[in-house]
């Protein structure tokens, strides 16, 4: 029994031709790396701890969100493209205008940190280099003027 049998159950993998069974299915993503189905979900769970599985799509992470008002896709919506194994949502502005308020985290009845979870989508998309951000690119009437919390804040987010 390997890690996929006891971890995603439908999940096959046929090791001696080093083909995934489930997810077979490639999507271009903004990287010049084509990611399978079963590889962004098990990346997502890697880098957060969560398992993206136990959401059962209560809508309660969405009703609390802070966020909610400026995002192209709710949190519930996000997890479900994680659930699908979908690779289009690491190219979705959600991920980032999450402020990682924690509410959806709190609201969660199956424990799952959703804000960690959109962190990792953040960080597989750094790793890739899309939506970095540079000190030297930053003008310097704009970082007279901006909030130094703003700014740090787009630090920890945007840089690897």
């Amino acid at each position: 029994m390997s890690i996929l049998d006891s971890e995603f159950p439908f999940i096959r993998v046929r090791v001696g031709q080093g083909l995934l069974a489930f997810g077979a299915q490639y999507y271009r993503t903004r990287g010049s790396r084509e990611m399978t189905r079963v590889e962004m979900t098990l990346q997502v769970k890697e880098i957060s701890g969560q398992n993206p599985f136990l959401c059962m799509q209560c809508g309660l992470c969405s009703a609390g969100c802070t966020g909610r008002g400026i995002m192209d896709m709710l949190p519930r919506q996000v997890m479900r493209l994680i659930q699908f194994g979908n690779a289009q949502v690491l190219d979705n502005r959600s991920i980032w205008m999450c402020t990682t308020c924690l509410t959806c985290t709190a609201r969660c009845p199956r424990g799952i940190d959703i804000a960690r979870v959109m962190e990792a989508l953040r960080t597989i998309n750094l790793r890739r280099g899309d939506g970095v951000l540079a000190p030297e690119d930053l003008a310097a009437e704009f970082l007279a003027e901006i909030p130094q919390m703003a700014l740090t804040s787009a630090f920890r987010k945007l840089s690897a």
